[in-house]
């Protein structure tokens, strides 16, 4: 890049500061991520231009506007990169970068490009007006309709944390970056919030793929394999379709649950789900962007290894961060692994690789139990230590016949650093896939999703080979194995294409606009209180009660009976009392509502007064309604900074400062390695604390639960206890 270069980019980064519309939601999800690979690397292709580009400005802008809001200076997202920008423009002035051609990188961006029209094709489909009404695929109704839900409420009400519209006066406090991330960007550029959604489910498909090519070449170092690897990654959805054919063919059943054979939900057979990473591109959730925090990280953090840079452990460390508040699940076998990883780089005195990789695991760990600060009692209490007995039958069903040739792939790299770490990975996922069960979320299958990762990448560099031999029976078997891992992503392609529900009909959804233009952004509105709630993702107004199976996950409440049991009370003055419990301010009465008693109350004058009424839809408003009571946002002060920042400390470095002393290695090491010994060791002792406070039989996880049993650790392993310990032992 020459110096108009830089120029043009400091353009970019002041014009992404500007209320643009949709030029600024271009530059946003590009410019900030571009300006810091342009910083990072001298020479980069156009793979790197388009992977790096994207997936970082996606990584860093919910971070930002976390920053910005902790700062006291809320949506202050696009100034914050775009100063980023500006300062990363004017440092680099007098710098060349270059971008340079790569053999194969117009293939590889080829396959990107055909995967991210795939998925718009399908994403088009989905929340979108038509003379039906508001149409989406019967299982957007459920958890996109509650993500797309929370993104709306913040669009409408900004809130941090995010507001969860099924439970007035209750936050999401995990797994909300997704949902950060496009309130954030529909509130700065305007843009509507399914225009966002259509927009960012195919860009990061695509990205998952390019990010995958790119760890893949980064292990095998041939853009060939790289190609086959991560291609098998994002195409191979295991053998559901075999099940499918079975029940159409043999049992003659000519209209099987397609989704549910799919996603291996086979009654009778097995009880253990597994969800394809193509799943994540047509199902969008949290997941689809943890699997790109998932994979990106890896890729900067052993970047950062090998180059022994700064610059790419800073990556790595953004990447970290967001992972966690993308998708807490997804964050944890990652960070394991890596911290494995990090003490042994410290047990092997690899000074300079211990160091760069100490700030992403630090990033990790504040960014871990920042997360943990907000959880409330019982959240996190979702793991059972278990064994589902169709683990090795689901194993065998979706990537069982990847798993001999990622074997052999993983032999074939076993010399290389780089590659032990997606080894232990693996490895991890298996452990915990078979010792560990998340009844609470149904989640368990999600360490299978993980481990697809590195069995896949290790399988398509051996498939790869394999196909490129002259030995023509390893040819057609590596082919016949690729053949048989497809059609299932094919099958899901269909299933996506033709699933077609109405969320909301033509009168409904103009009653909801009228709902979203003529009422308070902190109206609470009851409708049925179902698992496919129609008010919040349009109006970004909070319902009185919906979504059991969320506000039981999130929150640990459960007001479903009590709330469905309002529509079949016919007495208007105990209505009216109800209604109020629940600070109701309208009642919309839509088809679904119209079939229950209810309806004969709302006509009483005294406590409703019809507001709207066309084409058969209803609103009530209820009479001297009170108030939403204010959730208040983050307001953090100086002692509370303070505070945290000596609680990191507290336990992030003098348990493992502790035990080194104790052990006599203080005297050895210098003051940086007794830090970042001390740093791995608290981590290792914080890994452990915590899952056990996780288990459902203990107090449960959170902030404040971990400081009594790291006291305990931290005064146990004093020299002077172990000392006194001793010598009372041996009197």
């Amino acid at each position: 890049m020459k110096k108009w270069y830089w120029a043009a980019l400091a353009i970019a980064g002041f014009l992404m500061m500007l209320p643009l519309g949709p030029l600024q939601l271009a530059l946003l999800l590009f410019v900030p991520g571009f300006a810091m690979l342009a910083a990072l690397k001298r020479r980069f292709d156009a793979v790197e231009a388009a992977a790096y580009s994207f997936t970082l400005s996606i990584m860093a802008f919910p971070l930002a506007a976390l920053v910005a809001w902790l700062a006291g200076v809320p949506h202050a997202t696009a100034v914050l990169l775009g100063l980023l920008v500006l300062a990363i423009a004017a440092y680099n002035r007098n710098r060349e970068a270059e971008l340079v051609n790569a053999r194969l990188q117009w293939p590889v961006l080829g396959v990107a490009l055909f995967i991210f029209a795939l998925v718009l094709f399908i994403t088009l489909k989905t929340f979108t007006l038509t003379p039906e009404g508001l149409v989406c695929s019967t299982t957007h109704a459920s958890d996109l309709n509650f993500f797309l839900s929370t993104a709306q409420r913040y669009i409408a009400s900004p809130h941090m944390p995010l507001e969860d519209p099924y439970l007035p006066g209750y936050n999401i406090v995990y797994n909300w970056f997704m949902q950060l991330l496009m309130g954030e960007l529909g509130l700065l550029t305007g843009v509507d919030l399914f225009v966002i959604l259509k927009i960012l489910i195919p860009l990061v498909s695509a990205l998952i793929f390019l990010d995958a090519y790119l760890l893949a070449l980064f292990l095998f170092k041939s853009e060939r394999d790289a190609l086959a690897a991560s291609s098998l990654y994002v195409a191979a959805s295991g053998l559901s379709w075999a099940y499918i054919a079975y029940q159409v063919f043999i049992l003659k059943n000519p209209a099987p649950d397609i989704f549910k054979e799919l996603v291996y939900d086979w009654p009778g057979i097995m009880s253990l789900k597994y969800d394809p990473t193509a799943l994540f591109f047509f199902l969008p959730q949290t997941q689809t962007f943890g699997l790109l925090g998932m994979t990106f990280g890896f890729l900067t953090f052993l970047a950062a290894i090998r180059e022994k840079s700064w610059a790419y452990s800073a990556v790595a460390a953004l990447a970290l961060a967001s992972l966690v508040f993308f998708h807490m699940i997804t964050a944890f076998p990652v960070l394991l692994a890596m911290g494995l990883m990090f003490l042994y780089l410290i047990f092997r005195r690899k000074g300079d690789e211990v160091v760069v990789t100490a700030l992403p695991m630090a990033a990790a760990a504040i960014a871990s139990l920042y997360q943990l600060s907000m959880l409330q009692q019982g959240n996190a209490s979702q793991v059972v230590l278990s064994h589902n007995p169709d683990v090795p039958l689901t194993i065998l069903a979706s990537i069982g016949l990847l798993v001999p040739f990622a074997i052999y792939g993983m032999y074939l790299t076993r010399d290389d650093e780089a590659s032990r770490l997606l080894i232990l990975f693996a490895a991890l996922n298996f452990i915990l896939l078979n010792v560990v069960e998340l009844p609470a979320t149904v989640n368990t299958y999600r360490f299978l999703v993980y481990m697809a990762l590195p069995v896949s990448l290790f399988a398509g560099l051996a498939l790869s080979r394999w196909l490129a031999s002259r030995n023509l029976i390893k040819t057609c078997v590596a082919a016949a194995v690729i053949v048989l891992m497809v059609p299932s992503t094919a099958i899901l392609v269909g299933y996506y294409n033709s699933s077609s529900y109405v969320h909301a009909s033509s009168a409904e959804y103009d009653a909801l606009v009228w709902l979203k233009e003529s009422t308070p952004k902190d109206a609470i509105i009851y409708e049925e209180p179902g698992f496919f709630p129609r008010v919040p993702v349009v109006t970004g107004r909070d319902v009185a009660y919906s979504g059991e199976i969320y506000t039981l996950q999130y929150h640990n409440v459960d007001h479903q009976s009590d709330a469905y049991a309002i529509m079949g009370i016919t007495d208007p003055e105990e209505l009216y009392s109800r209604l109020s419990q629940y600070r109701v301010s309208y009642v919309l009465v839509g088809d679904r509502e119209s079939q229950h008693p209810f309806t004969s109350a709302l006509q009483d004058e005294r406590y409703f007064r019809l507001a709207y009424d066309k084409d058969g839809v209803r609103i009530y408003e209820v009479a001297g309604a009170a108030t939403q009571e204010e959730t208040h946002n983050m307001e953090i002060s100086p002692l509370d900074w303070l505070a945290f920042f000596a609680a990191l400390l507290y336990l992030l470095i003098l348990p493992g400062y502790n035990i080194t002393r104790t052990l006599g290695w203080d005297s050895r090491l210098t003051i940086v390695e007794r830090l970042v010994v001390a740093f791995g060791i608290s981590v290792a002792i914080l890994t452990v604390v915590s899952t056990l406070l996780a288990l459902p039989f203990s107090i449960g996880l959170n902030f404040y639960t971990l400081m009594v049993p790291i006291t305990l650790i931290i005064f146990l392993t004093t020299k002077e206890v172990v000392q006194f310990i001793k010598k009372a032992l041996k009197a």
